[in-house]
């Protein structure tokens, strides 16, 4: 099975300024040399595919290609596909699942810093367990077993019974944190979607999971980065 790993990163963050390329917890090269160290560590891709609109990205990307892994492919973006005006459906369906006939993507994002080479190979080894299971695709969940309220009542728990349950009770609900989708583009393109008919859900805990979306979270999570390193985690 041929596993294409695919990053997208597209030109001028909104909330996070330079959020790609800015030194992350040594990396001078930002969270896009953390991700691409990371997938290098993964074997089972035979390219590890960088999607951008921004040159300097591109650039990096082709210095990391000739330094240390011959397997990372920059690609230029069209810029109709690196608008933060672009559907997530178009980009999807008429760019990526078009971007390879056969294949399977491995698609991840450089905002979880914390989703590892040893994470990425254990989705795979699930995701090809899966498919014996009937399952066409995986998607990465946080469980939430947390109290929702949603128009003014209960949204996952019935507090007619009890007010107040334990948290471990309460029906779990699981949240897409994005850290990685499994699937073949043919798949893809069948669904018109990032996840098939029937996904599989691999479970990350939270502290793998954690992503950046804004300025307060690149600071937090450099912080945690920084101690998880001390403590000699593994972050590769």
């Amino acid at each position: 099975m041929e596993y294409i790993g695919f990053i997208p990163c597209r030109a001028g963050s909104e909330r996070v300024k330079n959020k790609n390329t800015r030194p992350f917890s040594g990396y001078e090269g930002g969270l896009i040399e953390l991700k691409l160290s990371q997938m290098s560590n993964v074997p089972e891709l035979a390219e590890i595919v960088v999607s951008s609109n921004d040159p300097q990205i591109l650039d990096y990307a082709a210095k990391f290609s000739a330094e240390k892994d011959s397997r990372v492919v920059p690609l230029e973006r069209p810029d109709e596909f690196g608008r933060g005006s672009t559907s997530m459906e178009r980009f999807i369906v008429d760019y990526i699942a078009r971007m390879r006939k056969s294949g399977t993507i491995v698609w991840t994002h450089v905002t979880h810093p914390f989703a590892t080479s040893t994470i990425y190979r254990e989705a795979i080894q699930a995701y090809e367990k899966s498919l014996q299971e009937g399952y066409d695709s995986l998607i990465s969940v946080t469980r939430r077993q947390t109290f929702l309220w949603r128009d003014g009542k209960p949204f996952n728990y019935d507090n007619s019974t009890e007010k107040w349950p334990r948290s471990q009770d309460i029906p779990p609900v699981w949240e897409i944190n994005h850290a990685i989708y499994i699937m073949p583009f043919a798949t893809m393109r069948s669904a018109g979607d990032r996840i098939g008919a029937a996904p599989y859900f691999f479970e990350l805990p939270e502290k793998d999971a954690m992503d950046i979306d804004w300025e307060d979270q690149f600071q937090l999570l450099e912080q945690i980065f920084e101690i998880r390193k001390t403590r000699g985690d593994s972050l590769d």
